[in-house]
């Protein structure tokens, strides 16, 4: 507010000299010419620093949303694990007791149930980075709950990559968002993949739905920084 304040304080002074400049020349005393112009630039320079600062603080501003977001990712998928943890003595109860009553059938469909569930987190466990696992396991659920189907592929534990986690949180965060909003009015099955892998040369992240394709006019700007279709 203050950098707004001094802003339009020093372009008021401004023209306020070349009104006196043009209109008033005659009337204006010398010193009272020269003094606006300084005065003006004195406040102009006043708000120069705090307006350089202005892109760091806002990208500080993201990260540090961004970690909020990611521990809030991390106790989720902790909470998870804790759950998972404490109902697998329950499960191997009624397996063995499927066991001893020679319900091998039922204990063989029990175990596929159980394991099918704990695939789905495990196949989200596989690469090096704590954020990266628990803000997909998050978009995991939020698919889960609004009904679309998720298969996970990933073949890199991101080791190596550059990249900060909070800005691989943001990539990934937006990709698989962007895809539940073009899921969302689908009727039927809804579909969404994710694959994350490498080669020699680099780290490679697909995201795919079996939703609308996007419009061959958008191709380019989809690529652009900033840029929305909402």
């Amino acid at each position: 507010m203050m950098i707004v304040l001094d802003v339009l304080l020093a372009v008021s002074l401004i023209a306020l000299t070349v009104y006196l400049f043009m209109f008033h020349y005659e009337t204006t005393t010398t010193a009272e010419l020269w003094l606006l112009p300084v005065i003006s630039l004195i406040s102009l320079s006043s708000a120069i620093p705090p307006i350089l600062l202005l892109r760091p603080m806002s990208l500080h501003n993201i990260k540090l949303k961004q970690t909020e977001d990611s521990i809030d990712d991390l106790n989720k998928l902790n909470n998870t694990l804790r759950s998972q943890r404490h109902d697998f003595m329950n499960h191997l109860q009624v397996v063995h007791s499927l066991i001893e009553l020679e319900e091998h059938s039922e204990a063989n469909n029990y175990i596929n149930k159980v394991y099918t569930d704990i695939e789905k987190v495990s196949s989200i466990l596989k690469t090096g980075i704590p954020a990266v696992n628990a803000i997909l396991e998050s978009k995991r659920q939020t698919c889960e709950t609004k009904g679309i189907e998720v298969s996970v592929d990933i073949s890199s534990t991101l080791s190596n990559i550059s990249v900060p986690d909070w800005e691989l949180c943001r990539i990934f965060g937006n990709l698989i968002d962007n895809s539940i909003i073009a899921l969302s009015d689908m009727t039927g099955v809804k579909r969404l993949r994710i694959e994350i892998f490498e080669d020699l040369h680099s780290y490679r992240f697909m995201i795919s739905n079996n939703g609308p394709a996007i419009p061959s006019e958008l191709w380019t700007k989809i690529f652009e920084a900033g840029y929305t279709s909402g």
